[in-house]
Formats: structure tokens, C-alpha cells, sequence
């Protein structure tokens, strides 16, 4: 069953906060006659105490952990059915037409539904970061890791964001509405990202703590790449006739967080549990118990009914292009995500070794460093076993690392952009899809409710009609 949460990015905002500050403490009930209307509420909070009680830093980190982790598996969703990942084989005519590539339909009952859980969870960042940074410069935080904690999950929804939206709505006012930053003005969710990280890393470093550095170097590397990507596809609008990345900032994060991670199979991954999984909807209930989307058919063999994979590596369409054998890596990923047996608690990756060494590896095919190219490709397959790739092989530099992000990036987001630029079309996609990078507009619900948003609320952004 979906649930319906009117949270958004402007005047709806007002209670973003009811997880973490119900566990701050209770008072007791004031005696009462059975007549007697003045009950106490025990779980009443009010922002004044958490303003100064810095108990509740790793509450509010909680809480802002389960806006992002909600935020993130419905777009792991949406985005997954806009490219060739997954694909509708239920009811619902929102899935299809996600899949057939509309992307910028306002109405659409998924992105509309995403999008306020998108928000809120970009509103909490920014309420829950000043709280901590206060506990820090009085030293009341109890645990600085919790700060650091806070601007990773920060940076996290902002690329995200940037990664996945045409436009937003960014405003910490609670009463009035906020304007949209604006098609061309996107790129600010990725600067904002790497302000966060940056100031994470210098709370991880000062803590020596090696993980959060890892995550926050991982997600900082991931957000100056994707501001790459941003400008390619969109400044001018179209597809870019060398669609490569080569971004310095990118690569000396990725270098540093590789070393932090200290295991090529090392990743960053959100835990998508019941207490968590809310949101307009959940990616791994839609997949494995409504049985309205699956895993795309350039990935698995569905099953007679069409709404599943078959059974173990039979299960598996996807080949390594260099051994022509079952990808071990989508069949990993596919046991991870999209059986029955996955659960509907599908959990998402927001940052990993492979995806460092990928953003290494590109950035040497783009200046013809093949033999670093060849280095970063192979520490990628030599994770799960496989082969390694030479210019000899019958396969093209470009193509392997095509594939490598294909397989390795797979429910993360981020197959979009790769079709977008490597002008792959998703195997569903309509003929009339694909002639400019389309992107998720601000919704309609948004756009009913705040007159500062695109208008008229059902129309499509320029670049999706």
C-alpha cells in the first residue's frame, strides 16, 4: 500500500522531526479526572530543547539517516525503471511509462509521490547540521563522528539531487514558500555536496577515522564527477560528441578514498529495513512483492510469468564480454536485489571502491593512459574473479568500461546519465525518446501547492517534451 506524505520543499515542511525528537525523553502525565481535557502529552518536545540538549545529536542523525535512506530507494527505483534496469510487468501505468522513457511528466504517480521524501530529506540535512555544529562549538557533542555522519548524509541527498532532478525547490522556511533554483543554476547541489564533504573529512581526519573517511572522500569524488557529468549534458543541452570524464578534483578524491577504503570490494551501503523503508513507495516491495517492476531484460531471464528471473545463474542475461560467460557480478546483484528471496528490503549503495576505481579508470582512457586504464579495469574485475582485459581482448577500451560501470553501478542511480551520454538507448524506450537528457521535473503536487514552482503544475520541462 502506498502512503501518501504532503512534506514537500516549501510551505509544507512542518514536521520533519517527529522520529528523532520523540526519543529524547518523556514527562509524565499530569493527574487527571476522567473529565479533565488537560492530558500531557509525554513525547512533546519542543526545538528549544534540542536546541540546547546535544543528547540528541545522534538522534537527529538517525532521523536524517532515515529521510536520506528513504529518499535514496525510491529514486534507486524511479531511476532504475527510467533507464534499462528495471521494467514494468505489473498494474500500475506509471511504472510503464517511466520505462518507455517519460520522464518528465509532473503527474507521474511516482516521481510526484518521490519527491516531498526528496525534500524533506534535503530540509532535514540543513536543519540537523546547525544543531550539531552548535553541540561542537560549545564540546557538548558527545560523539564527533556523528557530525561527520551528518554532512555525508548531507552531501549524499544533495548529489542526488543534482544527479536526478531538472529543477528543485531549496527553502528552510517552514511558512512560506521557496522558488526553484532553476534549470541552469543544478550544479549548486553539487557544490553544496562537496562544502559538506569537505568539512566532513576534516572531522573524520581530526578523528582518525578511517570509514567515515572513506565514505565521505567516496561521496565528495562521486558529486565533483557528477558536476562533470552535469556539464556536459546540459550546458549546452544535448549529447556530447566525447562524453569521457576527466575531472583532476574528482580523481585525487577518488585516489584518496580508494586508500581509505583499503579493499577494492569496500562500499558504502544503505540498510533498508521496516522501520526505514518508508516513502511513497519501496523499491524492493514494488519489485518483489507487488510484482510491479523487475530487473530489465538486459540483465536477467524472466521467469514464465514474466515477473521474476528464473532461479540461479540461468536467471542471468548478462554477459562478460570477455570470458562470454554468466557476469558474476549481475548475478551477485541480482541475488542482491530482485528475487524473492531479496526480500522487500532492498538496500542501495551510495558509494564504493569499484565506483572510485571506475572514475580512475575513465579518466585514463580519457587521456589515452592506456596502461592505467588497463590497471583500474582489471583491479575492478579481479574483485569477482574474472579475467583481465588487454588492448588485445576482443573487446574495445570503451566498451569494457561501458560494461564495468553497467554491471558494478547496477540499482544505483546512475545508468541514466551513461545512456544519456554514451547514447545507449534503454531497450523500452519510445522512438520519439532520447533526442535531449531528460531529467525528473519538480512535481505536480509541488506545483499545486506552491505557486513559485513551474507552472502550469501538469506541463513538462522543456527539455522532457
Amino acid at each position: 500500500m502506498h502512503h501518501r506524505n504532503t512534506i514537500g520543499g516549501s510551505a509544507r515542511l512542518r514536521k520533519a522531526l517527529g522520529t528523532a525528537a520523540a526519543v529524547l525523553g518523556a514527562a509524565s502525565l499530569a493527574s487527571c479526572t476522567v473529565f479533565s481535557t488537560e492530558v500531557k502529552n509525554p513525547n512533546a518536545v519542543t526545538e528549544d530543547a534540542i536546541a540546547t540538549a546535544s543528547a540528541a545529536a545522534g538522534s537527529l542523525v538517525t532521523g536524517l539517516y532515515g529521510a536520506v535512506n528513504a529518499a535514496g530507494n525510491q529514486l534507486t527505483g524511479t531511476s532504475g525503471a527510467a533507464s534499462d534496469e528495471l521494467t514494468w510487468v505489473g498494474s500500475r501505468e506509471y511504472w510503464n511509462l517511466l520505462d518507455v522513457g517519460d520522464l518528465g511528466d509532473p503527474l507521474n504517480e511516482y516521481t510526484d509521490g518521490q519527491y516531498p521524501f526528496v525534500s524533506q530529506a534535503r530540509w532535514m540535512a540543513n536543519y540537523v547540521i546547525p544543531k550539531l555544529e552548535g553541540y561542537d562549538k560549545t564540546n557538548s557533542l558527545r560523539n564527533r563522528a556523528d557530525l561527520a555522519q551528518a554532512y555525508f548524509l548531507a552531501a549524499t541527498i544533495y548529489t542526488l539531487i543534482g544527479e536526478n532532478y531538472e529543477d528543485f525547490i531549496i527553502s528552510s522556511d517552514r511558512v512560506n514558500n521557496g522558488d526553484p533554483v532553476g534549470e541552469n543554476n543544478m550544479r549548486v547541489m553539487f557544490d553544496s555536496a562537496i562544502v559538506y564533504t569537505g568539512k566532513g573529512i576534516t572531522v573524520a581526519t581530526a578523528l582518525n577515522n578511517q570509514p567515515l573517511r572513506a565514505r565521505l572522500l567516496g561521496m565528495q569524488a562521486r558529486a565533483k564527477w557528477s558536476k562533470a557529468v552535469w556539464a556536459t549534458l546540459r550546458t549546452p543541452r544535448g549529447f556530447p560528441a566525447n562524453p569521457l570524464i576527466n575531472d583532476a578534483g574528482a580523481n585525487a578524491d577518488a585516489a584518496a578514498a580508494l586508500a581509505a577504503f583499503g579493499n577494492n570490494g569496500a562500499r558504502y551501503r544503505f540498510d533498508v529495513i521496516a522501520q526505514n523503508a518508508g516513502g511513497w513507495f519501496s523499491t524492493g516491495s514494488e519489485m518483489n512483492s507487488r510484482l510491479e517492476i523487475r530487473a530489465g531484460n538486459r540483465y536477467i531471464v524472466p521467469n514464465a510469468a514474466g515477473t521474476r528471473p528464473v532461479d540461479g545463474a540461468p536467471g542471468i542475461a548478462m554477459r562478460d564480454p570477455i570470458t562470454g560467460t554468466t557476469d558474476p557480478v549481475t548475478l551477485k546483484n541480482i541475488d542482491e536485489c530482485c528475487r524473492l528471496s531479496s526480500t522487500v528490503n532492498v538496500g542501495w549503495t551510495a558509494s564504493s571502491a569499484k565506483e572510485m576505481l571506475l572514475i580512475l579508470a575513465e579518466a585514463a582512457l580519457a587521456s589515452g593512459n592506456t596502461a592505467t586504464f588497463q590497471q583500474r579495469i582489471n583491479e575492478i574485475r579481479a574483485v569477482d574473479g574474472l579475467p583481465e582485459w588487454t588492448p588485445a581482448s576482443p573487446v574495445s577500451a570503451r566498451d569494457i568500461l561501458v560494461h564495468s560501470r553497467q554491471v558494478n553501478l547496477f540499482l544505483q542511480a546512475r545508468r541514466l546519465t551513461d545512456h544519456y551520454r554514451f547514447q545507449i538507448r534503454a531497450d523500452r524506450w519510445v522512438s520519439t525518446r532520447g533526442n535531449k537528457p531528460c531529467f525528473f521535473p519538480i512535481s505536480y503536487n509541488e506545483r499545486q501547492q506552491n505557486p513559485k514552482a513551474p507552472q502550469p503544475a501538469q506541463d513538462r520541462p522543456a527539455a522532457c517534451q
